[in-house]
């Protein structure tokens, strides 16, 4: 038994007197031949193998590059790759992906987005053509450092591109606002135009126009004009539609007018179209008409200072009013007054009376009217009362 526990002790040491050789030798060869660095002048990237005979297609396409590693002293260091692009040679932007390979392949939105800007800005804002020579080259350091340490720069190499101006995603817009001589505040009010309700793309509106003009825009201050309607239609019997001077839209006749915008996406481009209808609102719903759901017409004042008004109740009930716009129901341009008294509220994903106002919105959106109530709503500033004849 002793005999035993003394050969597994002398097997025990002689294994680890044979693991330490290697480790002594190891330390030795590392104090001979620490690596050291060294920072080369250049190293090589290749001409593209398409490059010769192609244009790059920005920026959708891609451009795949290779290069040698820089040898910074014969050992395998971790270097990181970068690509800068210039016009001139002289003034180089880098692009703002880097790679830890020496084979890369460059999104060539990238290019595009660096060099497009960089030739409209020598060229009076024209456009670049297609094969337009482009000059390349890597930067590449120590990527490992935490800091671009030991940078060097490759040589250069031409590609020929084609830059363009790649279309954003279009959708239809959410928000129309006109402003006009004879819209609230003269030129300083910009009246927000709802949205019909279930119509995406398409708003509507009351105006009054004193036969002067007025300008439109997807946000306030956009100061669109006549041009920037592609399509008129004018259903308004003796009304000319024109511009002036200033671009505005111009009726050449006072009154009050429905507008309808419709956007629609065409190609690349939003297109819209203008209809103007002659103005008319009603009031419609148990209270009118002996509750037939037919819409009975508000009276309408003189001015864009007067109130739209209505009387004529049958029965009792709550109000349920709408704008007239062609080629639409009474129920996507409603409205009601807030509280009875103040902004009109109009019928939307927010404040859809499907049913009625005070069970699908609220108590403070439904207003009771009947015999002896008189509605009473200025569109030029979206407010309204019901009150008392």
């Amino acid at each position: 038994m002793k005999l035993r526990v003394m050969k597994k002790i002398y097997r025990s040491l002689l294994f680890l007197a044979i693991a330490a050789v290697p480790f002594l030798t190891s330390c030795k060869d590392d104090n001979d031949s620490n690596p050291t660095l060294s920072i080369p002048s250049t190293f090589v990237l290749n001409i593209p193998e398409l490059a010769a005979n192609n244009i790059y297609d920005l920026p959708y396409g891609k451009v795949n590059v290779t290069a040698s590693q820089p040898d910074y002293g014969g050992w395998p260091a971790a270097v990181t790759y970068a690509i800068q692009v210039s016009l001139d040679g002289n003034n180089w932007t880098e692009l703002p992906t880097t790679y830890p390979a020496p084979n890369m392949s460059i999104d060539g939105s990238e290019i595009n987005d660096v060099v497009l800007p960089l030739y409209r800005a020598a060229n009076e804002d024209q456009d670049p053509p297609s094969g337009l020579p482009v000059m390349m080259r890597s930067r590449a350091f120590l990527g490992d450092t935490g800091a671009d340490f030991a940078e060097v720069y490759s040589n250069s190499v031409n590609i020929n591109v084609y830059a363009w101006e790649a279309p954003q995603e279009l959708a239809l817009p959410t928000n129309i606002f006109v402003c006009g001589g004879s819209i609230a505040d003269a030129w300083s009010t910009w009246k927000p135009v709802p949205l019909i309700w279930t119509k995406e793309g398409q708003f509507y509106t009351m105006i009054y126009n004193n036969a002067d003009g007025f300008k439109w825009g997807n946000k306030p201050n956009d100061w669109f004009g006549y041009d920037m309607i592609d399509e008129y239609d004018n259903q308004v019997d003796g009304l000319t539609i024109s511009t002036d001077g200033d671009g505005n839209i111009v009726f050449d006749k006072a009154g009050w007018y429905v507008l309808k915008f419709v956007a629609s996406i065409e190609g690349k481009k939003i297109k819209y179209k203008l209809t103007v209808a002659e103005g008319k609102a009603c009031a419609i719903g148990a209270a009118v008409d002996n509750g037939s759901w037919s819409g009975v017409e508000m009276t309408a004042p003189a001015d864009k200072d007067g109130y739209w008004t209505f009387s004529d109740f049958t029965g009792a009930g709550e109000l349920r009013a709408y704008i007239v716009v062609p080629g639409v129901d009474w129920w996507q341009t409603e409205f009601t007054i807030l509280n009875g008294n103040g902004e009109l509220i109009w019928r939307d994903a927010e404040h859809n009376s499907d049913s009625n106002w005070k069970d699908d919105v609220g108590e403070e959106y439904s207003v009771s009217v009947g015999p002896g109530k008189i509605v009473k709503v200025n569109f030029d500033r979206s407010v309204g009362i019901v009150e008392d004849l």
